[in-house]
């Protein structure tokens, strides 16, 4: 049953490897860049305005904590044919749950060790500790955030059987008083996490539905990220029409043509193209919010405008191998001038968004010029990728 489970392992790791080719690609692994160098450069700011009788950052610190707790959840790799094939093994099936629990301990461990880090210099803004105690005090924490994760997920191996009482406790309550009585005593949290590990419940009898489901609740949450980025067949989406959607796709065609109608109906419906606009987006606008150095701030601007455009240009060639648009009568110099408009119209509501979240420059004194420029280099940039690049672009195809 061990050899059955490392076979899924390795089988599993395929099947995510050819997923996680597509989510980290090149233009969204510089996005995590700036995102993540963002956030920590403006939370290395704000640590120092953090008064050390700040009576907030107790509750927030623990919060964060419990939370984090809760990533890396067990992971069995169960299939829903399982309780049929696997059930007159079920006496043996103990050998392949431990090495999942093993697993995903490991996995669970490191994202919570990862959660702590990242509080602890804000915890150590209002902890007043000596030279000689602060090691203690970390590493009481690191042993506490990895005993807690430990006894969590074992609480969840321990639900695969028939009595699942007390869920609620094990996978909330266990956590936030662990972190409550670590955060003051790391010793005594450490105990505490110590004794829930060693608590076990009387042997029952396995409950494969039980653990089917909570795979497959597992699989979806994860095969629906994925599905933010690309399609996945495992994840069956709703059609459903969005009327308060339809002015808004009215003003994205520009213009009375069919290749207006074609290109604005279609931005909007790809998954692939639209979702990865309104992301890019979206991290555009957090990284240039949390950026205050006023040129980097201008020139993260400018390079996302263009990461935008560089993302849409090919939709262009997007009904080239479909044969509907060319049994139609249509001029061919409607279609540049269709997809002309409606790069134009995006861009301009892309870079509107970009440049406003970028006025958070200067928030004490705003800075009328940096919003000015922004807005001017942002309406140029747009004018020339219209203009220019999207004629060689099209013609390099």
């Amino acid at each position: 049953m061990r050899d059955l489970f490392i076979a899924r392992k390795q089988r599993h790791f395929t099947q995510l490897l050819k997923y996680w080719r597509l989510v980290f690609n090149d233009h969204f692994i510089i996005a995590l860049f700036f995102l993540f160098g963002a956030l920590a450069y403006r939370y290395a700011q704000w640590l120092p305005t953090v008064a050390p009788t700040a009576w907030w950052v107790w509750p927030l610190v623990l919060a964060w904590l419990t939370l984090v707790t809760q990533a890396g959840q067990l992971a069995t790799l169960v299939q829903p044919a399982d309780p049929v094939v696997l059930l007159p093994q079920t006496s043996a099936a103990q050998g392949y749950f431990r090495a999942a629990f093993y697993y995903s301990a490991w996995r669970g461990i490191l994202l919570s060790e990862a959660g702590l880090v990242v509080s602890l210099p804000l915890l150590l803004r209002v902890k007043d500790l000596s030279a000689s105690a602060l090691p203690w005090y970390v590493a009481g924490l690191v042993g506490a955030a990895a005993v807690l994760k430990w006894g969590w997920l074992k609480s969840a191996y321990q639900q695969l059987s028939f009595q699942r009482r007390g869920v609620a406790w094990w996978q909330w309550g266990l956590p936030l008083v662990g972190w409550s009585l670590s955060l003051v005593w790391p010793l005594v949290g450490l105990g505490f996490g110590l004794g829930c590990l060693l608590f076990k419940k009387p042997a029952q009898a396995l409950d494969w539905r039980h653990a089917v489901a909570l795979e497959q609740q597992r699989m979806d949450r994860l095969y629906r990220f994925f599905n933010l980025f690309t399609d996945v067949p495992a994840v069956q989406g709703k059609i459903r029409r969005r009327k308060w959607l339809q002015g808004g796709v009215r003003w994205l065609q520009g213009g009375p043509s069919a290749w207006d109608y074609l290109y604005a109906q279609g931005l909007v419906r790809n998954v692939e193209v639209g979702n990865l606009v309104w992301r890019l987006t979206a991290v555009a606008m957090v990284v240039t919010y949390f950026i205050t150095v006023p040129w980097l701030n201008t020139l993260l601007v400018l390079l996302f405008i263009y990461l935008v455009a560089s993302q849409v240009i090919p939709f262009y060639h997007q009904y080239d191998q479909i044969v509907f648009p060319h049994l139609f009568p249509l001029p061919a110099a409607t279609q540049p001038a269709a997809f002309r408009r409606l790069m134009n119209r995006l861009l301009s509501v892309v870079a509107a968004l970009i440049v406003v979240a970028s006025w958070s420059v200067g928030r004490t004194s705003f800075l009328w010029w940096h919003a000015g420029g922004n807005v001017l280099l942002a309406g140029i940039e747009v004018w020339l990728l219209n203009r220019y690049y999207l004629k060689v672009r099209i013609k390099k195809k």
